[in-house]
């Protein structure tokens, strides 16, 4: 009896010209039209519902698999003071005073601390790493002073000659280039200085590198990565050796 009551009133509202005192009489009239009402709006909320439901899963679906440009695109920026080899423990940073050189790198990157045998026998300045794939991804910049003394960097467009002088400051450098199927140089101006740009492709990893003189001292950065990655993070490898300028 209370189904029916209710439903009268939902019916009301319908069909108020001939809406008729509640009594336990049902009225075959009502009931029939109530039952079509109350059908026909059951059926329109259920596809209401399923048409706001899917449209509300596609737009979650939508907002978790967008990436914000802007935020992929982001950086960081090193400022390196090339640092006498008795000093270490640093790792570059982002004051401006006293930065001998600036790169800069993906924001997803993280600065690598440099300890006291790779600042004082292999000349690594700073260094920052992808963690996601470790070591074997990243960049690190050499810095050495009197390379107006050193033979092995009078001739900078020699790419052979020029990068076993730097073999020792990665080991991985040395079995790249035994091993590389291709050897690149070029080299371009900025902001005045000269920049020799090298590439070489070993079997496991990937090499780039910018190196200049300025002040007798030489600097060199090198961006590394295994060599199945390369091709798909060049765009921001690359990204990498472009922004390097010394000040």
């Amino acid at each position: 009896m209370m189904l029916v009551a209710s439903t009268q009133v939902s019916c009301a509202g319908l069909h108020r010209a001939n809406l008729r005192p509640f009594s336990s009489v049902q009225q075959p009239v009502k009931r029939g039209c109530t039952r079509h009402v109350c059908t026909c709006s059951s059926s329109e909320s259920n596809i209401g519902l399923d048409r706001r439901d899917t449209l509300l899963s596609l737009a979650a679906v939508a907002a978790a698999s967008f990436i914000n440009p802007a935020q992929a695109d982001e950086t960081k920026t090193l400022y390196g003071k090339a640092s006498p080899p008795t000093s270490y423990g640093g790792y570059g940073g982002n004051a401006k005073e006293d930065a001998k050189y600036t790169f800069q790198y993906p924001a997803s990157w993280k600065n690598d601390v440099v300890n006291k045998t790779e600042k004082g026998m292999q000349g690594i300045d700073s260094r920052v790493i992808n963690p996601k794939i470790g070591k074997t991804q990243g960049a690190f910049v050499v810095t050495f002073g009197r390379a107006g003394e050193d033979k092995k960097f009078q001739k900078l467009g020699d790419v052979e000659a020029t990068l076993q002088g730097f073999a020792g400051a990665d080991y991985d450098l040395q079995d790249a280039l035994v091993g590389a199927t291709d050897k690149k140089n070029s080299q371009h101006e900025k902001d005045g200085e000269i920049f020799y740009d090298y590439e070489v492709t070993g079997a496991d990893l990937h090499y780039l590198a910018s190196i200049t003189l300025k002040s007798g001292k030489v600097f060199a950065l090198f961006v590394k990565s295994p060599t199945k990655n390369y091709s798909a993070d060049k765009d921001k490898l690359r990204a990498i050796l472009d922004s390097f300028t010394v000040l």
